[in-house]
C-alpha cells in the first residue's frame, strides 16, 4: 500500500522481529504501526523523564522565594535588552 509517510529502514534481532511480529498478528495491526507506536510511546517517556528532571532540579517551589508580578516583568525587560 502506497503512502506519503517517510520511511525509515531499521535492522532489528529475531527475537525482538518475533515479538513485534506476534504484537501485530494480536491486535490486527502491520508491523510498521507497531514500530512507529512503540518509537512515539519511548519519545514522550524520554519528554516526560526530561521535564521530570527539570521538576526536581527546581526544588520545593513552596520553599522558594516568591517575587511581585512587576520584578519579574522589570527581569523579563531586562533580558530583552
Amino acid at each position: 500500500m502506497a503512502t506519503v509517510e517517510p520511511r525509515v529502514n531499521i535492522a532489528l534481532d529475531y527475537a525482538t522481529l518475533s515479538m513485534i511480529k506476534q504484537i501485530a498478528h494480536q491486535t490486527k495491526q502491520s508491523v510498521s504501526k507497531i514500530c512507529a507506536d512503540l518509537i512515539k510511546r519511548q519519545i514522550e517517556h524520554d519528554e516526560d523523564a526530561y521535564y521530570i528532571g527539570l521538576i526536581n532540579q527546581m526544588g520545593d517551589i513552596d520553599q522558594k522565594p516568591r517575587i511581585s508580578a512587576q520584578e519579574m516583568q522589570r527581569r523579563l525587560d531586562e533580558l530583552q535588552d
